[in-house]
């Protein structure tokens, strides 16, 4: 376990535009994604749609490069 903030691993941070029908849409999922006591942040919807996405872009690429699929 790191024993500073600074010896800890990074982790990424991106920012993105979205269009307002796009937000809508995450805004929509926020309760999926709400905890007792914690409601969910746009973050949340962004980032467990992008992690869902992720598997089937995976999937797509290896079937292109003739991997399994």
């Amino acid at each position: 376990m790191p024993k500073t903030k600074v010896d800890a691993e990074p982790k990424g941070h991106v920012a993105v535009r979205l269009d307002t029908p796009t937000i809508a849409r995450l805004d929509a999922l926020l309760p999926l994604y709400a905890l007792p006591g914690r409601d969910a942040t746009r973050s949340d919807a962004l980032r467990a749609a992008i992690l869902a996405g992720i598997d089937v872009e995976e999937r797509r690429a290896a079937q292109r490069n003739g991997g399994p699929g």
